[in-house]
């Protein structure tokens, strides 16, 4: 039997109990679609439903098969009401398969059925899909797709395929999703394990199961092994007691992505599979699947792709490298490698493996690949230049977490690097244009990394160790001409300042400016806007403009002491959540006003000034402004001093937002000196 497995799952974030019965039967064969199917009734369909899963069914088993091993048979038949255009999306398919190594080692794609059924002058009318309407779609050297898109699809077409999957990987069982964008009425998946494989069922989400049951049943497998042309076959057969588990969910509700979640991935309802060990028989040892993380980077260390990068034979670069870190300290040396890098590849895919997608040469010379293709490029050249440089594998927040005890490289989507210079240690991702040395996306920061090295530790990168800062100030004076204008410097923060580096890519400065005017009323006129540290991308940016303030001789003046500045919305819009809060970064936002009274006016009324906490420690909001008489003078300051909040935190949270909206939104009234 097979003892190098390639183990695939996902830890669960929260466990649910198997204690959930229902008399709920599950399905055994799909009824034919009727007209009612066409309008389903259920409690979580409603009008914002651009689609529904009527029934999504798979079950999973195995059997014996003549090249003495197993063989796992993977079945799935699915419904999707196509409710409006908005989801016709959904009529393009795409399979998962796993290549493996060889051709003869790929998963095969059988009893392939696709039809698209609508309703014409009463009577429901077929349109089957050609099976030559496949595609084979290549993901990476060790998956693939099958994909397809569904014909004479429109507003109200129900689509409904089936296929089967018969997989050599037996470690692979697949894994099943309850829940997804749209409300599901029935979700059930069937999984029958033989006695030998000791399979843990790791299961996530808040939906309680309609069918949660699991059973012993008798099962015998037979396996062949060839004896190859002039020896007989030898036959075993492997009998006992296998176990039959059903699980089945009813009316799964559309999984509703809220603010500040890292990925739906992480939370709705689902079941992953862990091989944890094989025994064949009684009388033989238990054969343990799972590797620890030095053993399994080992084996990616011996890998060419990472042989190519790590063991510097890349003398094809040497006269760039040699150019780069002509005359220069050991960090200018490192940084011109990097900015080459950065500035001369193009990222094609953000969402990769830990694999290179192309030879190394071959990604070098045209000068494109995925993250993984590009920042291995900066590790081999960095390597090449003597440094002392090693990737590092991660799972962006759009991944999902990964199971940081179990050495699953499937579950890594990212590939940076971590170099070494003068005992300080600097991570680098040149897949991002003007992304600065030593910065990293804010997608990369999951909770953890993982270093790809003889010794493979664990790197931190957790959102509570960022903070984004910024200051903003503005002095306001009365003219002698009687005008009032005024003067802004804002100092952004870091990710602020990418974005709009981003924002202003191919952009002229005039047109932000005229962008970014809509950001106050219409009575104030921006001018001169002037941005620092451009260019330099390892920088915040600084930005300052003037304003002229036009109060049009009125009686009353409203006005805003936080300008465009105030936050108007609250970002917590649900009145409850189910979900951790999960921001980018810790916040500490501060805007000052230092502003003149317009001459002729005084000051009617003035909002009062308060401080308010966050769970006492986590956050703080403070408001504070003052009047003389001649000038007013305004504080406010936000802070947040984490980023991650549990679901019994999010009525307070919002709460407090509640009230920094409420108090943002507060004006002076300047009443005119008659």
């Amino acid at each position: 039997m097979r003892t190098n497995i390639i183990l695939l799952f996902t830890i669960s974030y929260l466990l649910i109990s198997n204690n959930l019965y229902s008399q709920t039967k599950p399905v055994t064969k799909l009824n034919k679609i009727s007209l009612a199917d066409f309008k389903p009734t259920s409690p979580v369909v409603d009008s914002n439903a651009h689609a529904v899963v009527l029934v999504d069914v798979g079950s999973s088993e195995f059997e014996g098969n003549s090249n003495g091993d197993f063989t796992l048979i993977h079945k799935r038949t699915k419904r999707i009401l196509l409710v409006n255009k908005n989801a016709y999306d959904e009529a393009t398919i795409k399979v998962p398969i796993y290549i493996g190594n060889t051709s003869a080692e790929e998963e095969k794609f059988e009893d392939f059925e696709a039809t698209t059924y609508n309703i014409e002058n009463g009577t429901i009318v077929e349109t089957k899909l050609d099976k030559s309407a496949i595609f084979k779609e290549k993901y990476d050297r060790t998956r693939s797709f099958r994909k397809f898109t569904f014909s004479n699809i429109k507003e109200g077409s129900i689509i409904e395929y089936k296929y089967t999957i018969k997989s050599p990987y037996y470690e692979r069982l697949r894994s099943w999703q309850f829940q997804g964008k749209y409300p599901v009425l029935w979700s059930q998946y069937q999984v029958t394990i033989p006695h030998m494989f000791a399979y843990y069922p790791v299961a996530q989400g808040y939906l309680n199961y309609a069918i949660d049951s699991s059973k012993g049943i008798f099962k015998s497998y037979n396996v062949i092994v060839s004896g190859g042309s002039s020896q007989s076959s030898d036959h075993y057969s492997f009998s006992g007691t296998a176990k039959l588990h059903i699980w089945a969910i009813k009316d799964a509700p559309a999984f509703k992505t809220e603010n500040f979640t890292s990925s739906s991935k992480n939370y709705f309802s689902k079941i992953d599979f862990q091989l944890h060990s094989i025994k064949w028989s009684e009388n033989s040892p238990t054969q343990q699947i799972i590797k620890g993380w030095i053993e399994t980077i080992a084996k990616v260390l011996e890998d060419e792709d990472y042989k190519s990068v790590l063991e510097d034979k890349d003398g094809w670069m040497d006269d760039d490298v040699k150019r780069l870190v002509k005359d220069s300290s050991d960090l200018e040396k490192a940084r011109k490698i990097y900015a080459f890098v950065r500035d001369n590849f193009t990222c094609t895919d953000y969402n990769a493996s830990i694999w290179l997608s192309e030879p190394l040469k071959k990604i070098y010379q045209t000068k494109k690949g995925t993250v993984t293709d590009i920042n291995l490029v900066l590790t081999a050249m960095l390597n090449h230049a003597g440094f002392e440089v090693h990737p590092v594998m991660l799972s962006t927040r759009d991944n999902g977490r990964v199971t940081e005890g179990a050495a699953i490289l499937s579950q890594y989507n990212y590939v940076i690097a971590r170099l070494l210079i003068d005992s300080t240690y600097y991570l680098l991702d040149a897949s991002v244009p003007k992304m600065g040395f030593g910065k990293l996306p804010e997608d990369c920061y999951n909770t953890s990394a993982r270093i790809i090295d003889k010794m493979p530790i664990l790197i931190p990168m957790n959102t509570d160790d960022v903070t984004e800062q910024t200051f903003t100030s503005a002095f306001i004076i009365n003219e002698a001409n009687g005008e009032t204008n005024g003067s802004i410097t804002s100092n952004l923060g870091y990710y602020q300042s990418v974005h709009l580096r981003e924002k202003l890519a191919g952009k002229k400065v005039d047109d932000y400016l005229k962008e970014f005017a809509k950001g106050y009323s219409s009575e104030t006129t921006i001018q001169n806007l002037v941005l620092d540290s451009l260019p330099d991308y390892d920088e915040p940016l600084k930005m300052s403009y003037d304003i002229k303030l036009n109060f049009n001789d009125e009686d009353i003046i409203y006005f805003n002491p936080l300008l465009s500045e105030a936050i108007k919305q609250n970002p917590f819009t649900s009145a409850e959540r189910l979900y951790p809060i999960e921001m980018l970064h810790k916040l500490n936002e501060v805007f000052s006003l230092n502003m003149e009274i317009p001459k002729g006016y005084k000051v009617d009324e003035l909002p009062k000034s308060t401080r308010v906490k966050l769970n006492d420690n986590e956050g703080v909001f403070e408001y504070i402004i003052s009047n003389d008489g001649t000038r007013i003078q305004l504080r406010s300051k936000i802070v947040l001093e984490k980023a991650n909040f549990m679901p019994d935190d999010y009525e307070t949270l919002r709460n407090f937002y509640g009230f920094i909206v409420k108090k943002h939104a507060e004006q002076i009234v300047f009443k005119k000196i008659k």
